[in-house]
């Protein structure tokens, strides 16, 4: 006797059937044509020669691809602590520490305007703002007497520097999307606790310190992972700013990516090192977000 399915079951199947499509042609599909063409040697014109794993065996002996593994890591770094931590200090400093609560929604809203605006633009900005001739940065450090008149400060162009410069705008425009999730996280806080803080009296700092921080403990672990997540697939603000210059001092695996497809037409040597890529990603999010779970329940 057949066995009969419940139309229950069937529609469950066709709800999820749009999303899995979905799935398999932008997931996918480019994920197993990115694998096989990191097995070719194509230019991105003619037939494309199989040379195995080829590709992967030159990158592993290649030391810019190992130094833009290590640049895309610092950036990510780099993302998971000074982006939480200043969208935590701004979250406090208007929940907390405004002393008109009809200007919170104001300040709030004119930390967030950043995010507003393109990741081009914001670039484009900066690489004024830190321009040795004419930026404000230098016209600045000269007022205040920290440069002289001759002198001038080029923070793009020095490759030890360049790197964290470029980060500067980041976190410009970046706190206020930590700041808006730790906003809504502090206005969860039940208020019969704050109440009983200053009945017991508890000043401003120590309700920070012994009351919102520690309940702020999972929002910071998700704050954190989607950083994670977004410095590991940075590119548009660095390649406005330095385009992986000065020298190699900025060329995060990314912007390498994007060098050896378009500009050496090195398209299956390009396809292997954005699959690398690809597999530290994957691997390095589940380890995070593992241990940010691990924190919640600790919590």
């Amino acid at each position: 006797m057949k066995k009969q399915f419940a139309f229950g079951n069937i529609s469950a199947y066709l709800f999820v059937l749009p999303a899995a499509v979905l799935m398999a042609v932008f997931i996918v599909y480019p994920l197993l044509s990115s694998i096989s063409l990191s097995l070719t040697n194509w230019s991105g014109l003619g037939t494309r020669a199989f040379v195995g794993l080829e590709n992967y065996r030159k990158l592993l002996q290649d030391p810019i691809f190992w130094n833009s593994i290590r640049l895309q890591f610092t950036w990510s770094l780099l993302s998971v602590v000074f982006l939480a931590m200043f969208g935590l200090l701004l979250a406090l400093v208007v929940e907390v520490f405004v002393p008109f609560r009809m200007l919170i929604p104001v300040f709030r809203t004119i930390l967030f305007m950043p995010m507003m605006m393109s990741l081009v633009c914001v670039g484009l900005l900066w690489s004024m703002i830190f321009n040795p001739m004419i930026g404000l940065l230098n016209e600045l450090l000269q007022a205040l007497g920290f440069l002289g008149e001759a002198d001038s400060l080029d923070l793009l162009g020095n490759p030890k520097l360049a790197l964290y410069a470029v980060f500067i705008p980041c976190i410009w425009q970046w706190s206020g999307f930590g700041m808006v999730i730790f906003s809504a996280a502090m206005q969860g806080i039940p208020q019969d606790i704050m109440e009983a803080a200053l009945i017991d009296g508890c000043g401003k700092y120590r309700r920070v310190r012994h009351i919102i921080l520690p309940l702020l403990i999972p929002n910071v672990a998700t704050v954190c992972t989607i950083n994670l997540i977004g410095g590991l697939k940075c590119f548009d603000l660095i390649y406005v700013m330095t385009a992986g210059g000065p020298g190699n001092g900025t060329l995060v695996t990314s912007i390498l990516i994007f060098r050896q497809a378009f500009v050496n037409n090195a398209h299956g040597y390009s396809a292997a090192v954005s699959f690398i890529l690809f597999l530290l990603t994957a691997l390095f999010g589940y380890v995070f977000f593992s241990f940010s779970k691990k924190m919640e329940v600790y919590v």
